[in-house]
């Protein structure tokens, strides 16, 4: 890209690259119909002998005179006299010797004395014809200059750029006067951007006045004196203003003549010598005199003969900005297009583009007479394409061996996986490319440290591959939750209770505690009737969470009432099977306590996402609260309603992502032999207000509960608060939460609606069901965190 910014705004090119050029130039030359019948352009050869005489001794070249006098008084013609040098001027020395012969008496010496001053006279006046143009070949003489009429406010650029950046300023009129052209211009090869180019570019002969002297002459017509300016200005949008003709110019001040490109498009040429041009009686418009068997005289004759007849091409201004817009554009297809195609299908389309500016060229040259040169763009192309196919061949091959190289990783990182050694995997994916294989295994590792509750490994990990790709599945997400998760506070350890003191034996055993069939591992916490131990169950090799029951705590009278709630949750959630919902394996009784072995869920309560500095992301909350309210649709569809939604009974893990509703200790049968009124079951802070009155409930105060939980991982805060239970009973009941935009106002207007009508105080102003919650959830997820479900692989 940058060698193709290079090529585009660098103004110099070499001499092979205008070479091209020009050879597209002589092609298009054939699509142009060339001069038929004869021309209006005399060509006098001259012998090397007369021509060398006149060089030598200008006032014995009689002949000269003679041809000169019979073209003038015979025609109107223009006449062009080239030399191969100026004619020597001895003006002064030969006046003084033939005054000195006037003076002395008549005699034979004074008549040849007479004749000489007459024909030196007579050829002067015929040189200072103004029909009468002199050019010099293979000389050097200064080349014609302009006079600028305007300031030019580019003088202080480089002249390559000045010549780049001309159209922006109004200094580009130049006007000549006669003193601007030399007496003898040349005719010579040169590059002096001052100077006004009037010639063949195409043979590298550029005529530096001569045929702008010429043309002047032939409008002037005799009306161009020696004490008036010549009426020539040079317009660099334009060309050469030559009183009311105007000769086409490219920016540079060249002309590209159609007639001086090949033999075919020369015209026919009226070519006489010496002595035919003094006995013709009758000439051509346009006459041009010089040595005979010099290609440049007729080279010269064709280049006046476009001039003449106007069949020029030109180069337009609009060329040195067009020019490397195009070089960019094709840099652009080089770099964004070709890499993606195969070598034929590049090739081919670079091929298309090639014949397509060819195409354009020659219908602007033909049609237009608008010469745009492509050689650059062209050359472009092909160099490009070649660097372009190498610089692939060498990616492609790198490619190969970066994959084998990653191939030989993953399958060292599968193994490390599947054998736990997960610190070792994160170096060695470190090492590889970032593709899709292995950037899910750095997902993988991280869901790998987040299952064993490392969850500071795991945000490393996460972190890692956002860097590598910010927008890989739900990476983003779980960072944020396990942020989350590493901010709580771990629960404090309580002391040793008595049921500790039935399951835990002395150093010296050597198997470890067990109820029932499984062995207990470790504590996992405590709740209000019992301790949750992590458990392991031998015959299928499988965790489990064994909650128990330590009747020691309870008195007898109550003991009966506590053993048949606590039951009642296996019989509740054994009838349950949800993938929301922790599923019961076993039920069991000691002497001194009774405990369930249920689904050994991985994660945290929800009531570690509680506090306001440690909020997980409202996408997560709803997500969460969306499944929960899938999984108690679910139970009250079996008949079974909860009782007791609340944070604490939530078990929430976020990688990989997974949701249990857990604790139906206290859930209630719906058949009418099981149901009583009259009885408070439950958490007062998450209560309906018809569970407080004791009032009979179904499927709504679920939906109550759920609603509080809703607002409170939303906010950091619960909707009602009371000093004691008759205050928070009496807010519950009659008082009005604040809406929870309020309190935070970030939140999306969705959140505001679902958990007002969720705290609705009577029953039927709630949702009707947990199912009509979930889809209203479902459709706020849609409509406000569509991009974090996309990521989470929720929608």
């Amino acid at each position: 890209m940058i060698a193709g910014i290079l090529v585009a705004i660098v103004p110099w090119q070499p001499g092979w690259l205008n070479g091209i050029d020009r050879s597209l130039f002589v092609l298009s030359s054939y699509l142009v119909e060339a001069p038929k019948g004869a021309s209006n352009m005399g060509l006098v050869e001259v012998e090397d002998a007369e021509i060398t005489q006149w060089q030598s001794n200008l006032y014995d070249a009689g002949k000269l005179a003679a041809l000169l006098s019979n073209i003038l008084h015979s025609s109107g013609a223009t006449v062009g006299l080239l030399l191969d040098a100026p004619l020597r001027d001895h003006t002064e020395q030969v006046d003084s010797l033939l005054a000195k012969l006037a003076a002395q008496k008549p005699s034979r010496a004074q008549r040849q004395a007479a004749e000489f001053i007459e024909r030196k006279e007579l050829l002067v006046e015929l040189l200072n014809d103004p029909r009468v143009v002199i050019g010099v070949l293979d000389s050097t003489p200064e080349p014609a200059h302009p006079v600028t009429q305007e300031s030019n406010l580019l003088s202080v650029f480089p002249a390559p750029v000045r010549s780049w950046l001309w159209p922006l300023t109004n200094a580009s009129e130049h006007r000549f006067t006669k003193n601007d052209i030399p007496q003898h211009t040349a005719i010579l090869p040169h590059s002096s951007e001052q100077a006004l180019l009037l010639g063949d570019p195409l043979s590298g002969d550029a005529a530096a006045g001569f045929i702008a002297q010429f043309i002047a002459s032939v409008e002037g017509r005799g009306k161009v004196r020696s004490d008036n300016p010549w009426n020539m200005v040079w317009r660099q949008d334009r060309g050469l203003d030559i009183d009311t003709r105007l000769i086409p110019l490219s920016a540079a001040g060249t002309l590209l003549p159609y007639n001086a490109t090949t033999q075919r498009m020369h015209p026919l040429l009226n070519t006489m010598s010496l002595e035919e041009g003094l006995a013709r009686g009758a000439f051509p418009d346009f006459v041009l005199i010089g040595r005979a068997g010099n290609p440049a005289l007729e080279q010269l004759a064709a280049t006046l003969f476009s001039v003449v007849n106007q069949h020029l091409a030109i180069t337009p201004w609009w060329q040195a900005f067009t020019s490397p817009l195009l070089t960019i554009l094709i840099t652009l297809v080089l770099v964004a297009v070709i890499p993606r195609l195969t070598v034929m299908s590049g090739a081919l389309s670079l091929l298309l583009i090639a014949v397509a500016l060819l195409v354009s060229q020659l219908v602007f040259a033909v049609a237009r007479g608008i010469w745009l040169p492509r050689a650059e763009q062209l050359v472009w192309m092909l160099v490009g394409f070649g660097l372009i196919r190498l610089w692939v061949s060498y990616r492609h091959s790198w490619q190969q061996l970066q994959t084998r190289a990653d191939s030989a990783c993953l399958f060292q990182v599968a193994g490390l996986l599947d054998s736990g050694q997960l610190k070792d995997v994160k170096p060695i994916l470190d090492q590889c490319d970032s593709s899709n294989d292995v950037l899910q295994k750095y997902y993988d590792l991280g869901n790998a440290y987040s299952a064993k509750r490392q969850y500071r490994y795991a945000i490393e990990v996460y972190q890692a591959l956002v860097v590598r790709q910010p927008d890989f599945r739900d990476t983003e997400q779980k960072i944020k939750a396990l942020e989350a998760m590493v901010a709580t506070p771990e629960v404090p350890v309580l002391k040793p209770s008595n049921v500790e003191a039935t399951l835990v034996l002395s150093k010296a055993n050597i198997e470890r505690p067990v109820l029932g069939r499984y062995e207990i591992r470790e504590e996992l916490g405590r709740g209000a009737m019992g301790i949750v131990y992590l458990g392991f169950d031998p015959r299928i090799a499988r965790q489990v969470a064994i909650k128990t029951l330590n009747y020691g705590q309870f008195q007898p009278r109550e003991l009966e009432n506590i053993k048949s709630r606590f039951f009642r949750e296996a019989e509740a959630a054994g009838r349950l099977t949800h993938p929301s919902i922790v599923s019961v394996y076993d039920v069991g009784e000691e002497s001194d306590l009774a405990f369930i072995a249920m689904d050994y869920v991985e994660g945290k309560a929800l009531n570690a996402f509680i506090d306001p500095n440690c909020l997980l992301p409202v996408f997560e909350v709803y997500r969460i609260i969306a499944d929960v309210a899938v999984a108690l649709e679910y139970a009250h569809n079996s008949n079974i309603v909860h009782r007791d939604i609340k944070p604490g009974n939530i078990i929430y893990n976020p990688s990989p992502y997974q949701v249990k509703v857990t604790d139906f200790g206290i859930a209630r049968l719906m058949d009418d032999s099981k149901t009583n009124t009259g009885e408070i079951l439950g958490s007062p802070l998450y209560m309906s207000p018809e569970q407080l009155k004791g009032k009979r409930v179904n499927a709504t105060a679920d939906v109550f509960s759920l609603g509080v939980t809703f607002y409170q991982l939303l906010c950091g805060q619960l909707p009602f608060s009371g000093d004691n239970l008759a205050s928070l009973t009496y807010e519950i009941i009659h008082g009005k939460h604040k809406g929870v935009r309020t309190v935070r106002k970030d939140l999306p207007s969705s959140a505001s609606r679902i958990t007002n009508q969720c705290l609705q105080k009577e029953a039927q102003d709630r949702y009707e069901s947990a199912g009509e919650l979930a889809l209203v959830l479902k459709k706020a997820i849609k409509r406000d965190f569509a991009h974090e479900a996309r990521k989470a692989g929720y929608l």
